[in-house]
């Protein structure tokens, strides 16, 4: 009970953190029109120092220095970090323009991505199950669009973009750990753990030296922009941590389906901060505006739970 219970407690806490970064992200980026670019570039920057900390500290020096140099591990690696900081840098953008709230949930679409590429490009069967939260994913995407409170076009176009980006990033990062398990004989959970360490350690590497144009263009960085990118930060780790915890606890499929509930979250901590009069984080909506995204938000969290659960039971 106490290992399911925590489980659970740390996939929500997961959720919420990635929701808070989402209202972090807004915030800062839209202060100013570089904004959005350095909070990406310097936040990375910090999360790779941090993450190239933890595994010192964590995993032998003979594990870093000569266990984990296999082609098969760093060719995952460089795909899913080029396709994850291009979806990254996708949802940075369309938050300069829509609040959190109406982003988050169509997150979700990621499963639509990922239902297409592992049966067109993959060749992989579905079951009548995952088509179905395929479907039902795009009707909680289309429901979320109706009477003007989704996203402008061209910025739907591009946070679809990024979940297929996103979708390819996790394929990549399951293969990645498949061959860290491999390569170190370590369990999953301990294989993931340094998957996402030196994920974060890589990105952060390729980023580091845009920090020096960043210093080169005007206005220079200031200390708030890297406040501000310390904050993101914070607030992203603390979700993969909370993640990773999860699964460790409960496993992926239930992990999966809690992280997922971060659209419901947004929907929430989006209409209490509205409320609170935080416009420029949070536009007013109608009660019926709330319900519906919360309605949409509970369908792409059905349907991310539907998926999961058929495929690990095909």
């Amino acid at each position: 009970m106490n290992t399911l219970f925590f489980g659970i407690v740390a996939g929500l806490t997961a959720a919420f953190f990635s929701s808070v970064s989402y209202l972090v992200s807004r915030h800062h980026g839209t202060r100013e029109k570089h904004a959005s670019r350095r909070l990406l570039i310097f936040a990375h920057v910090l999360m790779g120092f941090i993450c190239g900390t933890a595994a010192w500290s964590t995993y032998s020096a003979d594990t870093l220095l000569s266990g984990i140099w296999h082609w098969s591990i760093w060719l995952p690696c460089v795909v899913s970090t080029g396709t994850y900081l291009f979806g990254t840098s996708a949802v940075f953008r369309v938050l300069t323009r829509a609040d959190a709230s109406r982003l988050s949930p169509l997150l979700g679409l990621k499963i639509i991505a990922l239902g297409l590429i592992v049966s067109l490009v993959f060749g992989q069967t579905l079951s009548i199950e995952q088509w179905f939260a395929v479907m039902l994913c795009a009707a909680a995407a289309i429901l979320l669009q109706q009477g003007g409170s989704g996203l402008p076009v061209q910025s739907l176009i591009l946070l679809s973009c990024g979940c297929i980006c996103f979708a390819i990033a996790d394929l990549g990062i399951v293969e990645m750990i498949n061959a860290i398990q491999t390569s170190l004989s370590l369990s999953r959970f301990s294989a993931g753990c340094l998957a996402l360490l030196l994920t974060y350690v890589f990105i952060g590497l390729i980023v580091s030296p845009l920090t020096l144009f960043e210093y080169a263009r005007q206005p220079c960085p200031t200390i708030r922009d890297w406040r501000a990118a310390a904050e993101y930060s914070a607030a992203w780790l603390l979700a993969m941590f909370g993640l990773y915890a999860c699964i460790g606890y409960v496993g992926v499929i239930l992990s999966t389906i809690l992280q997922s509930t971060r659209g419901i979250m947004s929907v929430i901590l989006g209409a209490i901060l509205s409320g609170q009069g935080w416009h420029q984080l949070e536009s007013r909506v109608e009660r019926h505006v709330f319900f519906r995204r919360l309605i949409a938000a509970l369908c792409m969290t059905t349907a991310v739970a539907l998926y999961v659960v058929s495929n690990h039971d095909s």
